[in-house]
């Protein structure tokens, strides 16, 4: 197709003129001069035609084909490639014509993709083709990843693998490697991830193909915006980016700026994400890429969602879903009519919503997509529920559930398992509630357990490449090492324990009292993993930088606050000095993590006896975080955070106090925010309540507001409580 678009201009734009004045010549007459002047004009066009076959033979190249092993545009037609598969007279012909119809039918029909992936893995074993072998298995996992069938994914990638690496075809093991380690980031296994995708980068470089690459460097790019590691992200952006300008490929730069919209979104640019998907949007329709034409739209839709553009939303929704349903492009108008059904649901239109979940589900069922097939279900069993049309919710539910077991999935299993325990405790079915409710206990205890193995072999992956490339040869540094593995793995052990222990206590009151104890602990947990996390790849980072005094400082605060955590978290009331320790060492671990961008004072009346005092523990972490993580994004001086306590009366008054962009402020200027899961004030609201009517003490009360009094050294955020004096004897 290059080629003929390529002699189409040099026969407009050059050989056109000849003609014209060839036709000017045959006006001026018959005479012998003019007939002489014809043929020699004739022979000269003869020549430049030779030339410019020559040119266009030799010099210029048609463009490279699609990879079905990586970035794939999905432009290619479904009856042409028959087409061409029907006209194949050699066996690898057949074959690459088999992958391309496995990968095109990845988005129209999970079973028809897998069908042609088998019949390619016949014939590449017949005809001894080692390298189309591995990746018709290459293709074949990636159906089985699309029904999360993982047990049998496995399988097909680890024999892609071993064929791969059998024939030393790097290119082909830098896709599947990099194909696992998507994998894995599904399956919120971030340490085997990093370990694959560093492998597969080198394994591109030894066969040196560039476009691979760009594959490995984008899918690294989105797991750090998912891990909030800005920085990270973008370096590998920009080596993308890079690469893309050398090959001079047009069609990179779209799988480019889909990852560049992600990260300014991650960013909280919105807005200047939109904007850019637009800017490149023409080129996209000029060379007809619908499927990507579809994609860039679905982001728009789900930008404009998180701005609260709900009418833009559904604009650009539905021209991506009119683009690919003609084309049969099932999977991506099923996740279209999700798409639509969810804003819909967010503008109270609920049986609009139904009717699209309906549409979406007959979809993702007659084509052979499971784990969507999941997702359809659920939410229709969510949204009767919403409507308290019990027995309709439960029937979608129990859809929802049969596909979770099949496919022994944790994350599908904890989401049926909480759906149904607010389904129970909405129509007051209180004992088949607690049931459900502990059985989510336990999935959610099994997925936290998955992550913070995974947080530590994050870790462990990341070191183990920086050793190998910088050799450490100093003892002492070695050393020091093992001895920062060993605190973390005695971290790590002790949060499972704590974790486990939280989750799995009997219950011993009445039905009413275990459900409110459980939901209370549970809601006191939930402050943890994230910020566990960022503390571990906050220390993996400076050991990367060499920097062991930090990461040493860094670990003895996160030990000792571990070890507070494991006092504190098992008891419903503990003394205020003990959570003046817990908020020194966090506010310490916080500051190391951002640079020392923020100053911190703690101030206690001397009229308090902080080791006499009882208190709830961790009430005013949350909001604390919140200050720090996002009340001094939007200021251009340093961060100030004051804690005070004091006593009023029979109280105990706690302010938090900081000089951010303001509690309301912030919700003026993003909109969206309203909709944004923050977890402080709700979790906090259900606590207190679950607190007051258990010991039946005197109302604990909190309220944020905004500390605008004139002159105030601190004019953003203010967090009060006010806490009955309780004795420690409790």
């Amino acid at each position: 197709m290059a080629f003929r678009l390529i002699a189409n201009f040099f026969h407009f734009f050059w050989f056109d003129k000849i003609f014209i004045f060839e036709e000017f010549l045959l006006d001026l007459g018959a005479n012998d001069f003019n007939r002489k002047l014809f043929y020699n004009f004739s022979q000269l066009k003869k020549l430049f035609y030779s030339v410019g076959i020559v040119l266009l033979l030799f010099i210029l190249k048609p463009l490279k084909a699609e990879d079905v092993r990586g970035n794939f545009l999905y432009r290619q037609n479904i009856d042409d490639l028959k087409q061409s598969l029907s006209r194949a007279k050699s066996p690898e012909s057949k074959i690459r014509a088999y992958l391309s119809l496995s990968k095109m039918y990845q988005i129209i029909s999970a079973k028809e993709a897998s069908a042609y992936a088998d019949s390619a893995i016949i014939l590449s074993h017949s005809a001894k083709l080692p390298s189309l072998k591995a990746d018709a298995f290459l293709l074949k996992a990636r159906v089985y990843m699309i029904g999360y069938v993982t047990d049998s994914a496995n399988l097909f990638l680890d024999s892609a693998y071993n064929e791969a690496l059998k024939y030393k075809a790097h290119s082909s093991l830098g896709y599947i490697l990099t194909t696992q380690a998507i994998k894995s980031m599904y399956e919120n296994d971030k340490g085997i991830f990093l370990d694959e995708i560093n492998q597969a980068e080198e394994y591109f470089k030894l066969a040196k193909d560039y476009e691979g690459l760009i594959y490995a460097y984008l899918a690294r790019a989105g797991l750090f915006i998912n891990l909030d590691l800005f920085d990270e992200a973008r370096h590998d952006l920009d080596l993308a980016n890079e690469l893309a300008n050398k090959l001079k490929d047009p069609s990179l730069k779209i799988f480019l700026l889909l990852k560049e919209a992600d990260l300014l979104s991650a960013l909280g640019n919105h807005q200047q994400a939109i904007s850019l998907i637009l800017l490149n949007m023409p080129n996209i329709r000029k060379d007809s890429l619908v499927y990507l034409e579809s994609t860039c739209l679905r982001s728009i839709s789900m930008l404009y969602i998180k701005l609260g553009e709900y009418n833009k939303a559904l604009e650009c929704a539905y021209e991506a879903y009119d683009k690919c349903k003609p084309l049969n492009f099932n999977l991506m108008a099923s996740d279209l009519l999700t798409l639509i059904a969810n804003i819909f649901h967010r503008t109270n239109n609920f049986d609009l919503s139904i009717r699209l979940n309906h549409q979406a589900r007959a979809l993702r069922y007659y084509n052979h997509f499971p784990l969507s097939y999941f997702n359809s279900c659920y939410n229709l069993a969510a949204l009767y529920g919403a409507l308290n049309q019990i027995d309709s919710s439960l029937y979608w539910l129990n859809q929802a559930d049969i596909i979770a077991d099949r496919y022994n999935n944790i994350e599908t299993k904890a989401l049926t398992a909480e759906l149904y325990y607010q389904i129970f405790e909405q129509a007051g079915l209180y004992e088949s509630a607690i049931h459900y409710f502990q059985l989510w206990s336990t999935f959610k205890a099994q997925r936290d357990q998955i992550v913070t193995k995974n947080a530590f072999r994050a870790l462990k992956a990341t070191l183990d490449v920086q050793r190998q490339k910088e050799q450490y040869q100093l003892n002492e540094n070695r050393v020091r090492n093992r001895l920062i593995f060993s605190y973390l793995l005695a971290g790590l052990t002790l949060l499972a324990i704590i974790i486990a222990f939280l989750l799995v206590r009997s219950y011993k009151n009445k039905i009413r009292l275990q459900y409110n104890q459980m939901r209370e602990r549970l809601l006191r947990m939930q402050m943890n993993p994230h910020f566990i996390f960022n503390a571990l790849i906050a220390i993996q980072s400076y050991i990367y930088k060499n920097d062991s005094s930090k990461a040493i400082n860094l670990l003895d605060n996160f030990s000792a606050l571990i070890r507070l955590f494991l006092t504190s978290s098992s008891k419903d009331f503990i003394p205020l000095s003990e959570e003046l320790d817990i908020i020194r060492y966090y506010l310490e671990i916080q500051q190391i993590r951002f640079d020392d961008k923020f100053e911190y004072e703690i101030e206690v009346s001397p009229k308090l006896e902080p080791e006499k005092i009882a208190i709830p523990p961790l009430l005013i972490q949350p909001f604390i975080e919140n200050s720090i993580e996002h009340g001094f994004n939007g200021i251009k001086i340093k961060g100030q955070l004051k804690i005070i306590y004091t006593k009023q009366g029979k109280n105990l008054m706690i302010y938090v106090l900081d000089n951010g962009i303001g509690y309301c402020r912030s919700i003026r200027q993003n909109p969206n925010m309203k909709n944004h899961k923050s977890m402080a004030i709700p979790i906090t609201k259900q606590r207190l309540e679950i607190l007051n009517r258990r010991f039946r003490m005197e109302q604990i009360q909190f309220r944020v507001t905004d500390n605008s009094a004139p002159g105030s050294v601190y004019p953003g955020t203010r967090i009060e409580f006010s806490i009955p004096l309780i004795d420690m004897k409790i």
